[in-house]
């Protein structure tokens, strides 16, 4: 009965897992969506027995994903195999935001004849839904469609080892990212005042001052980021 509870519990956090697709990398997957999502926060302790018991799985996979996890920076494995979700300090939190400002900017950059209209059309669409959801107080809402604008803004540049850099990176700062805007009141209003610049830099066709604004949207929101968290 104990199993069973266990593991219809473990359904929820981890949903690829119980549907038996690849174990290692299902649960490299679902580990990573809850730390993403806040449900395993900075510092908290994972038990790897637990989440396999949880999954219904044997713990090598699970170990396999977390030292995988361990490569990407998301959780920390000590030599008595404990293992802990890394958090951000402030030296760390300033040398992420400077290498996404300059990678974003890169893609920006390397995106010459591939912004077309249908892009912005889908740039200016996320802006309406993030502006939509701050009047409606949903940060979760439009800290996802944050997310979709600025990984189209990623794909589009075809810089695929750039690209998993930035996923990194990004996802790390999923958690402070939510804490920051819940914090603010919602969805922060000089990002969206940011994205326009942007977004008429694209419009214009000028990628140079696109990039100079994607720049400094990313240091401006790590100044916000270190004065709410």
């Amino acid at each position: 009965m104990k199993k069973a509870a266990a593991r219809a519990a473990g359904s929820d956090l981890f949903p690829a897992l119980a549907q038996h697709q690849t174990l290692e990398e299902s649960a490299y997957r679902d580990i990573r969506r809850a730390i993403v999502g806040g449900r395993f926060a900075p510092g908290q302790r994972i038990v790897a027995a637990a989440v396999a018991a949880a999954a219904g799985v044997s713990r090598i996979p699970v170990m396999q994903a977390l030292r995988r996890l361990e490569a990407d920076g998301f959780v920390r494995i000590t030599p008595h195999k404990d293992v802990v979700v890394t958090g951000l300090s402030p030296t760390e939190f300033r040398e992420r935001f400077l290498l996404m400002a300059a990678l974003e900017g890169l893609c920006v950059r390397e995106a010459a004849g591939k912004i077309t209209p249908e892009l912005r059309a889908r740039l200016h669409a996320l802006q309406k839904e993030m502006a939509a959801a701050r009047s409606q107080q949903d940060a979760a809402r439009a800290v996802a469609a944050d997310s979709q604008f600025h990984r189209l803004l990623w794909e589009v540049s075809a810089l695929p080892q750039v690209i998993q850099i930035l996923r990194n990176a990004w996802d790390r700062g999923e958690y402070y990212r939510v804490i920051m805007h819940a914090r603010r009141g919602g969805f922060a209003r000089e990002s969206l005042a940011e994205h326009e610049q942007i977004l008429k830099a694209l419009d214009a066709g000028d990628l140079g001052r696109a990039a100079k604004a994607i720049e400094q949207h990313r240091m401006r929101a790590m100044e916000r980021l270190e004065g709410t968290t």
